[in-house]
């Protein structure tokens, strides 16, 4: 049986793509879920799907780069199911634009919907998980934290952050029981990746087979953390930039 197994996870950015399918994977697992979204009729939708599946789902409108939408998701979260066991910070988006292109705003809006909605996140579910004895949060990363593609330092910035972010969370969890980790995909075909969908079948990484390794990641004993993954794929100039 999975440790998920009745317990409460918190999805953001979950009406599509990687999130979309994790919610599926924690239900399959037997995991309560939590959606977090700006579109009410994707969120509503994806409800329909997983009381289908016999999971039970509660869908919340959430700008996750505002934090009184954050607060209310958590609250309305513990309302539903009593409390929250784990977080995945999921929501962001991606971009290109070179740095004397990227107005200020820009720069805002990507490092606030990448970086400062996980630090949200975190600081709302924090003290659930210190109220309940445990909890895991993982954060949504990219290959671009490892290795940056040209022509995107805003994004590029964000997603080091995060990963910035999620060493000094796990240190900060370990007395309290809460894990704290990140997974970096590589490239995924879904609505935010411009052109991914139009990759070959066999190059693109599907949002079922990440979600797999992130509801993975979260399946473990409460004093176990995996800390990081990566994905990429076997034909990308990743490993030693080939």
């Amino acid at each position: 049986m999975s440790i998920l197994d009745g317990r409460v996870a918190v999805v953001t950015g979950a009406s599509s793509g990687i999130g979309e399918a994790c919610a599926v994977e924690f239900v399959n697992k037997g995991a309560k879920v939590v959606l977090a979204a700006r579109r009410q009729d994707r969120l509503d939708a994806l409800v329909e799907k997983l009381e289908a599946l016999g999971g039970q789902a509660l869908a919340v409108v959430t700008d996750v780069t505002n934090e009184a939408d954050i607060e209310q998701l958590f609250t309305k979260a513990v309302e539903r199911f009593g409390t929250v066991d784990v977080l995945i910070n999921n929501a962001g988006i991606a971009e290109n634009t070179p740095v004397h292109e990227s107005s200020l705003e820009h720069w805002h809006k990507v490092i606030d919907t990448n970086l400062t909605s996980a630090f949200l996140g975190a600081k709302h579910a924090w003290p659930i998980f210190l109220k309940g004895g445990h909890g895991r949060i993982v954060n949504v990363g990219s290959i671009s934290a490892k290795v940056p593609r040209s022509e995107c330092p805003s994004y590029t910035a964000s997603k080091f952050g995060l990963q910035g972010l999620t060493h000094a969370l796990a240190v900060d969890g370990r007395d309290h029981n809460i894990a704290v980790s990140i997974f970096h995909p590589g490239i995924v075909a879904t609505e935010i990746m411009p052109g991914s969908v139009k990759l070959p079948d066999n190059f693109a990484a599907t949002p079922e087979e990440i979600a797999e390794v992130i509801v993975h990641m979260c399946d473990l004993p409460d004093h176990l953390n995996f800390y990081e993954a990566l994905v990429v794929q076997n034909k990308l100039p990743f490993l030693g930039r080939g």
